[in-house]
C-alpha cells in the first residue's frame, strides 16, 4: 500500500481510520448494551403473543375460532393456520430472528425455526406444536417497523461523517502555515528572499514562523555583514597597500628612513585591520564557548591596568567579589572593545568604569565625557564598517570594527549591549550579563 506524502493527506487518512475504528467501536457498545436487550425483549413479547395465540385458538370452539383469527390479524398483524405444508427454514437471519426462535424454543420446550414461503415472500411463518396438533403462525416483515439498529448506524455514521469533515478542516487549517513554511523555505534555500510568514494561529505555528523569521532576517544580515566586510577590508587597504607601492618606488633611488618607519606603519596597519577582521569572523562563527567561573572585577581590574599607559585617568574601584560563570576570552574582547572606544573618542578626559553585581545579572557601565554619538546612530555604530566619520581617515577614527565584535559576542553569548547619551554629556556603554546564562 502507497502511502499519501503531504502531511494534509496523511493527517486525512490517519483521521478516517481513526473514526472507522470509533464507529465500529460505537456500533458494538450500543448494540450490546442498548440495542440487544430491546431486541431480546420485543421478540420474547411477540414469542409469548405467538403461544398464547395459539392456546387460546385450541381451546376455543370451533365455530367462534374464525373470529379469533380474524381479530388475531386485525389487531396483532398474526395469520394463524394450520401446517399442512412444510416450509424451507429462513436462511439470512437478522439478530431479531435469532432472538425470536431463542424465546420460542425457551416457551415451547423444543427447537423452533422462522420458516419461509417461497409464494409469499413478504411473510414469515413459525410452527408451533401444540395439543397434539401443529400451528402455524406468520407475520409480515412490516410487523417489524422498528428499526433501532439502522437509526443508531445512521446516527454514528452521520456524526461521524461531520466529525471527520471538521477533523479535516481544522487540519487543513494547521497544515496550511506548513505549506507555506516549506515554500519559503525552498525558496531561501535557492537563495532568494523569502516573504515574512504570519505569525498567527496556535502557539506553536506562530512560534515557528516567528523564529523562521527572525532566522532569515538574521541570515540576511549576516549575508549583508559580509559584504559590508568585504567591501571595507577592500577598502581600508587600497590606501597603505598604493602607499607601499609609491614607498618602494622611491626606496629604490633614495634610502630614506622615514620611508621605512611610514612602510613599517602602514604594514601594522594593516596587521591591526586583518586582526580584527578575523576577531570579528570569529565572532560570527561563536567558537570558544567554554565558560569557566571568574571574578569579574579581577578581570576588570587587570584589563584596566593594562589600558593605564594610554589614560592615566580611568576611574575604578575594585568592588567585593563578582563571581560567575562565562567565557573570559570573549568577555575580555567585549570589554577592551568597550574600553579603548572610550578612551579614543573621550577627548582625553577621565574615563569611568564601573560594576553591578546582582543575583540575576551583572552590568558592567563604562562611561566618557567625549561629544557621544547621535541619537539616531546608536544602533547604526554596530555595523561593520559604520563610522561617523566618513572620511575612513585613521586619525579621525577607528576602523569601524569594534562594536560591531562587541555585538556579535553579546548576540552570540546572550548578553545585552547598549549606548547611551548622558545628560552631562558623553557616552554610556552598559554591558549586562544575565547569571542565568552564563
Amino acid at each position: 500500500m502507497r502511502y499519501p506524502k503531504t502531511l494534509f493527506a496523511r493527517t486525512g487518512l490517519t483521521i478516517a481510520m481513526a473514526m472507522l475504528l470509533v464507529l465500529i467501536f460505537s456500533g458494538g457498545v450500543i448494540f450490546y448494551y442498548i440495542l440487544g436487550p430491546v431486541a431480546r425483549q420485543a421478540a420474547d413479547d411477540l414469542a409469548a403473543l405467538m403461544v398464547l395465540s395459539s392456546k387460546t385458538w385450541v381451546e376455543l370452539p370451533p365455530q367462534t375460532r374464525p373470529d379469533f383469527e380474524d381479530e388475531l390479524r386485525t389487531q396483532h398483524g398474526l395469520a394463524l393456520t394450520h401446517a399442512d405444508t412444510p416450509l424451507a427454514a429462513l436462511v439470512v437471519k437478522s439478530p431479531f430472528m435469532h432472538f425470536l426462535e431463542s424465546a420460542l424454543s425457551h416457551r415451547l420446550g423444543s427447537a423452533v425455526s422462522v420458516l419461509q414461503d417461497p409464494a409469499e415472500s413478504d411473510r414469515l411463518w413459525v410452527d408451533i406444536p401444540i395439543a397434539g396438533q401443529t400451528l402455524r403462525i406468520g407475520f409480515s416483515h412490516h410487523r417489524i417497523r422498528a428499526r433501532p439498529p439502522v437509526a443508531v448506524l445512521l446516527l454514528i455514521l452521520g456524526v461521524s461523517i461531520i466529525t471527520l469533515l471538521t477533523s479535516l478542516l481544522l487540519v487543513r487549517r494547521l497544515t496550511r502555515p506548513l505549506a507555506r513554511l516549506a515554500r519559503e523555505t525552498s525558496r531561501f534555500g535557492r537563495g532568494e528572499r523569502p516573504d515574512p510568514l504570519p505569525e498567527e494561529g496556535p502557539e506553536e505555528l506562530a512560534l515557528l514562523a516567528r523564529n523562521f523569521n527572525q532566522m532569515t532576517g538574521e541570515v540576511q544580515q549576516l549575508l549583508t555583514n559580509r559584504t559590508t566586510l568585504l567591501g571595507g577590508i577592500s577598502h581600508d587597504l587600497r590606501t597603505p597597500i598604493a602607499r607601499l607601492q609609491l614607498a618602494l618606488e622611491l626606496i629604490s633611488t633614495e634610502n630614506d628612513p622615514k620611508l621605512l618607519e611610514g612602510m613599517r606603519h602602514d604594514l601594522e596597519e594593516m596587521n591591526h585591520l586583518i586582526a580584527r577582521t578575523l576577531e570579528l569572523a570569529r565572532g560570527m562563527e561563536g567558537k570558544d564557548r567554554d565558560r569557566v567561573t571568574i571574578d569579574l572585577g579581577e578581570l576588570i581590574s587587570e584589563l584596566v591596568a593594562s589600558h593605564q599607559q594610554q589614560s592615566e585617568r580611568i576611574e575604578w574601584s575594585n568592588p567585593a567579589p563578582c563571581i560567575l560563570q562565562t567565557n573570559p576570552v570573549a568577555l575580555s574582547r567585549v570589554l577592551t572593545n568597550l574600553l579603548e572606544n572610550a578612551i579614543s573618542y573621550g577627548e582625553g578626559k577621565p574615563v569611568k568604569v564601573a560594576l553591578e553585581c546582582g543575583a540575576e545579572r551583572v552590568t558592567v557601565i563604562v562611561t566618557d565625557h567625549g561629544p557621544g554619538i547621535p541619537e539616531d546612530q546608536l544602533e547604526a555604530v554596530f555595523q561593520p564598517f559604520y563610522r561617523l566619520e566618513g572620511s575612513r581617515s585613521k586619525s579621525t577614527g577607528g576602523s569601524g570594527l569594534g562594536l560591531a565584535i562587541v555585538r556579535q559576542l553579546c548576540d552570540i553569548y546572550g548578553w545585552r549591549v547598549r549606548l547611551q547619551l548622558r545628560s552631562e554629556g558623553g557616552l554610556m556603554a552598559c554591558l549586562t550579563i544575565p547569571k542565568r546564562c552564563c
